[in-house]
């Protein structure tokens, strides 16, 4: 890794703003309790035209129209928020997590372009299903380790009891250098007002873990 990607500051300003924006609503969802995972619809220029985050599992006001019922994934917000006359022949619907197939489904059904992903879902990954969405990777392991870090910090956080969640269990296989940036990071709910705050203080942690995945894959 060039010494351009240990500068964050300048990482931060080329990278697309789609993924900026993902990145920052998945910090939005962790950040309130819910779990982290973010999505935009951008047109074919990149200009990012709606987004949503994840509001399964939070209640009342919210700015998803499924807010609080179980398919208030992000990108089912995200095509919630798109309007009926839109071409969405030349959109694309970026998410921080492979989209499941319920998401998957719809962006068919609604015409999506292209479907990208910064990270593969952690779930399935444990069930096996993973990369059958049809979506392409973006490509880059910083941001893939940093989509599923926090990801995974949002599971933590709603497990009940002192049993570790099954999911952070088989990421410590599956993607061991995610697991162990989780372990990094101090307890609970992250304390930066911003995404890009939050990334800057990790990103020595980030560089080194996506650094070490792509040396093992």
């Amino acid at each position: 890794m060039g010494d351009g990607e240990q500068d964050f500051g300048a990482v931060w300003r080329r990278t697309p703003e789609a993924v900026r924006r993902c990145l920052g609503l998945a910090y939005e969802a962790v950040a309130a309790g819910g779990l982290a995972v973010g999505a935009v619809l951008t047109d074919a220029a990149g200009t990012v035209l709606c987004e949503g985050r994840n509001e399964a599992y939070e209640e009342g006001p919210g700015r998803g129209p499924l807010r609080g019922t179980p398919l208030a994934h992000a990108e089912m917000n995200v095509l919630g928020a798109a309007r009926t006359g839109w071409d969405l022949g030349s959109a694309v619907l970026w998410s921080t997590q492979e989209p499941c197939a319920m998401c998957a489904a719809a962006a068919r059904f609604t015409g999506v372009g292209e479907v990208r992903y910064l990270a593969p879902d952690p779930w399935a990954l444990a069930d096996g299903s993973a990369g059958q969405s049809g979506a392409r990777p973006a490509g880059r392991a910083v941001w893939l380790v940093a989509a599923n870090a926090l990801f995974l910090r949002s599971v933590a956080m709603a497990a009940q009891g002192p049993a570790e969640p099954p999911i952070l269990t088989h990421h410590r296989t599956a993607e061991p250098e995610t697991a162990a940036l989780h372990d990094a990071l101090a307890p609970g709910r992250p304390a930066a007002a911003s995404v890009r705050e939050w990334l800057g203080g990790l990103w020595p942690l980030v560089t080194a873990a996506a650094a070490e995945r792509d040396g093992r894959s």
